[in-house]
């Protein structure tokens, strides 16, 4: 067992304030049976609502737990090929998914294509509720992974709805509910939102 001297770098497990990441999933414990909960509601439905307080801790839960439990296999029917995109809609959550798609490499082509990727694969993703799935059957991720979709803080789509995105707010929630629902692509989508806009 190696001894601390003077001017040695402690890293700290924990992470503070901001959720944990899964690449800091070994130090995650603790919250076991509710990951095995989300993996069993995950798997019937293809799509899973994480609502919680403000700070319990659901972006952790997903992205230390979850998310580290499907790439281990432990979602038996999903296999441990995934590939995860992370995105949050803001003010413009349809070019915000294409963002994250690309940025998360689900979705690329080569390098010449990459600097108008966004705009290609935003037109695509506004063509209808399936637009992600007809985007992903052009263009599949490598390795013929599952794409499990992450969208992180989903209550800023309330707002934006507000201030005069309503129109957007709502082919985007289509979009993710008939991502989830068609058969054709595996397209997984995990929500976190905070409780309290439960009734927007």
């Amino acid at each position: 067992m190696k001894t601390l001297e003077f001017g040695d770098t402690i890293t700290c497990p924990y992470p503070g304030l901001r959720p944990f990441r899964h690449e800091e999933a070994i130090v995650f414990f603790g919250r076991d049976e509710q990951v095995d909960r989300l993996l069993t509601k995950l798997d019937r439905s293809r799509f899973l609502a994480v609502v919680g307080t403000s700070g319990c801790g659901k972006s952790s839960l997903v992205r230390a737990g979850l998310i580290p439990a499907l790439k281990s296999g432990l979602m038996v029917s999903g296999g441990a090929r995934w590939v995860v995109a992370t995105m949050r809609p803001g003010d413009q959550p349809i070019r915000n998914l294409a963002r994250a798609l690309i940025d998360d490499r689900v979705v690329g082509g080569t390098e010449a294509a990459v600097e108008h990727a966004p705009e290609f694969l935003t037109a695509a993703l506004r063509r209808g509720p399936l637009g992600l799935a007809e985007a992903l059957c052009d263009a599949p991720p490598p390795g013929q992974k599952k794409l499990l979709l992450l969208v992180d803080q989903f209550e800023e789509i309330f707002r934006f709805s507000r201030e005069g995105g309503r129109n957007e707010a709502d082919a985007f929630v289509e979009l993710l509910l008939a991502s989830a629902a068609q058969e054709d692509v595996p397209i997984y989508v995990v929500l976190t939102m905070r409780s309290d806009y439960l009734g927007d």
